[in-house]
C-alpha cells in the first residue's frame, strides 16, 4: 500500500508534467494577410511549381537585444558600435545581414580583421563572411573566401547564408564554417528565401536553385539591364529587377525601370513598371531599378533611382496614367528643383501581386543655391518586422539638417564629398525615424543594411576616413566599415 506522503508525491509529479505537456503546446500561426483586391495573383500561380513550405516565424531568440524607443530626434543615433573592418584601401563591407540568433553577418572584401575562429573554405583569400554578436562590439567569426563577397542574405528559416562572389555563388551552414555546395563561376547578387531558395545574378542571367543546390530555372531577362534578385517563398516568387535602353517613342534615348516577378519555373507572373515607351507620355527623365529586397514584414521593396524629377515614379508601378501613392514629408521628399539630379525613389509592393502599395521620393539639396535638388543614390534597402523602411547609399551635399547630426551624442565633422547615408523611415513612410550619415570629415558609401529583432546595421565603403567610431573591434583605418544600433519596439 502507498503512504500519504508517497501518493501526495504521486500526484505533485502529475501535475508537473501536465503543467509541461502544456506549455510546450504552440498555437498554429496565423495566416499570412494576403492581397485580395482587382489584379492580384495567386498565392502559388497556376501553372507554377508549388513553393516549398516555409515554416511559420519564430519568435526573437532570448538573447536578442531589447529594442529601444526611437530617438527624439531624426538627426540623432547612439550606435552600440562602429568600426573599420580591414587593413586595405580596396576592402569594402558589401553586405550586411542579422541571423535569428541574433547575429550580425557581414560579407565583403576584408584583410587583416581578426577574431573568433577562422574557417578557410576552398583556397581562401581576401573574401570573408565575419559574424559578430548583435551588437557588433565583438568577432565570433571568421570565414575566408576566394576573390571577394559581393553580397549575401541569411535564410530566415534554417540559418543558411548564401553568398555571391566572384568566383560563384555559395551556401554556407549557419555559422559559416562549411559550404553546403558552391555553384557557377560568378555572381554579383544573391537572395534566399524562407524555404532555401536561392537567386543568384550573373551578368544578365539569373540562376534559380533549390536548398540542395539543384538548378530550377535560368531567367534572362531579354534587352534589360539586371541589377538585383530576391525571393519570395510564400508566393513562390523570385524578383528580378534594373532597367531598359529604349530609343524609340517621344523620349529618347531613355532608360525605363522594371521589376519583373517569375515563379520557379522561370515563367513571368507579373511585371511592374516597364511601360511601353510610347505610354511615357512627357515622363522623360531615366529611371531604374536598382535594389529589390523582401522585407522582414512580408512585403517587396524597391530602391529606384531617376535622373530628373519627370520620372516614371511618379506614376502607378502598373499604370503609367495614374499617379503613384507617394507620401510626402517636406521638400526632401519632392521632386521639385531638380535639374538632372539622380535622386532616390524608395518603393513597397505586394509580392504575389506586384500591387504599388506606397512610395516615397528622396532627395538632398543645396541650401546655398535656393534648395537645388542634389544627386543621392540608394545601393541597400530592406525592411523591419513592422514594415519599416530602412535605406542607405551616397548623397552629394546635403541631407536634411546635415549639420545637426549626432551620432553617440558628438556632432559630425561638415560634409566633405560624399556622405555615407542611412534612412529610417516609419511604416506609413510619413515619419522618418532617422536619416544620418556615418561619415565624419570622410567620403564614402553604404552598401548594406540589415534589421530585425532589435538589431540595426549598416555596412559601407570608405572611400576617404574618418568616418564615426565607438566601442570599435577595429579603430585604424580600413577600407569597410559596419555601424550597429538597437532595433525600435
Amino acid at each position: 500500500m502507498h503512504t500519504t506522503a508517497h501518493r501526495r508525491r504521486l500526484l505533485s509529479t502529475a501535475m508537473v508534467l501536465i503543467l509541461l505537456t502544456t506549455a510546450c503546446q504552440v498555437e498554429p500561426a496565423a495566416d499570412t494577410p494576403r492581397w485580395a483586391g482587382p489584379g492580384a495573383a495567386p498565392l502559388t500561380p497556376a501553372g507554377a511549381s508549388a513553393a516549398p513550405t516555409v515554416a511559420s516565424p519564430k519568435a526573437s531568440p532570448a538573447d536578442c537585444p531589447d529594442p529601444r524607443p526611437a530617438p527624439r530626434s531624426a538627426s540623432s543615433l547612439d550606435p552600440t558600435a562602429a568600426s573599420y573592418l580591414g587593413r586595405d584601401g580596396d576592402d569594402i563591407a558589401t553586405a550586411v545581414d542579422v541571423s535569428n540568433s541574433c547575429e550580425l553577418v557581414v560579407g565583403g572584401r576584408i584583410t587583416g580583421l581578426t577574431g573568433g575562429t577562422t574557417t578557410t573554405l576552398g583556397r581562401g583569400g581576401a573574401g570573408a563572411v565575419v559574424r559578430l554578436d548583435g551588437a557588433g562590439r565583438r568577432v565570433l567569426g571568421i570565414t575566408r573566401l576566394a576573390g571577394a563577397v559581393e553580397d549575401l542574405e541569411v535564410r530566415r528559416d534554417g540559418g543558411e547564408i548564401a553568398v555571391a562572389t566572384d568566383r560563384g555563388v555559395w551556401l554556407l551552414d549557419a555559422r559559416a564554417g562549411t559550404a553546403r555546395w558552391q555553384r557557377g563561376k560568378s555572381a554579383s547578387r544573391v537572395a534566399v528565401g524562407a524555404a532555401g531558395t536561392v537567386a543568384a545574378l550573373s551578368g544578365t542571367t539569373v540562376t534559380v536553385y533549390d536548398l540542395k543546390g539543384a538548378t530550377l530555372a535560368t531567367i534572362l531577362p531579354q534587352g534589360r539591364t539586371v541589377s538585383d534578385v530576391a525571393v519570395d517563398d510564400r508566393s513562390g516568387l523570385v524578383f528580378v529587377s534594373g532597367f531598359r535602353q529604349v530609343q524609340s517613342g517621344p523620349c529618347v534615348p531613355v532608360q525605363i525601370a522594371y521589376v519583373h516577378a517569375y515563379d520557379r519555373r522561370g515563367k513571368m507572373r507579373w511585371r511592374a513598371y516597364d511601360h511601353p515607351a510610347d505610354r511615357l507620355g512627357d515622363l522623360c527623365a531615366d529611371s531604374r531599378a536598382d535594389r529589390v529586397a523582401m522585407g522582414r514584414d512580408g512585403k517587396l521593396y524597391l530602391a529606384g533611382e531617376t535622373a530628373g524629377g519627370n520620372s516614371i515614379f511618379a506614376r502607378s508601378a502598373a499604370d503609367a496614367t495614374r499617379p503613384a501613392p507617394n507620401v510626402v514629408i517636406d521638400k526632401f521628399t519632392q521632386a521639385s528643383n531638380t535639374s538632372n539630379a539622380h535622386y532616390t525613389y524608395l518603393a513597397r509592393l505586394d509580392p504575389a501581386s506586384g500591387r504599388h502599395l506606397a512610395g516615397q521620393v528622396v532627395i538632398s539639396r543645396i541650401d546655398s543655391k535656393g534648395d537645388k535638388g542634389n544627386t543621392i543614390k540608394p545601393y541597400a534597402i530592406t525592411a523591419d518586422e513592422s514594415g519599416r523602411v530602412y535605406a542607405g547609399g551616397v548623397s552629394a551635399y546635403q541631407i536634411a539638417e546635415r549639420s545637426r547630426i549626432t551620432l553617440g551624442g558628438r556632432r559630425l565633422a561638415p560634409y566633405a564629398g560624399g556622405d555615407a547615408w542611412v534612412l529610417v523611415l516609419s511604416a506609413d513612410l510619413r515619419r522618418r525615424t532617422s536619416w544620418v550619415v556615418f561619415t565624419d570629415g570622410g567620403s564614402g558609401a553604404v552598401r548594406g543594411v540589415a534589421a530585425s529583432s532589435g538589431v540595426a546595421a549598416a555596412v559601407a565603403k570608405v572611400d576617404k576616413g574618418p568616418f564615426h567610431r565607438t566601442r570599435a573591434v577595429q579603430s585604424d583605418a580600413g577600407g569597410g566599415y559596419l555601424a550597429v544600433w538597437p532595433g525600435l519596439p
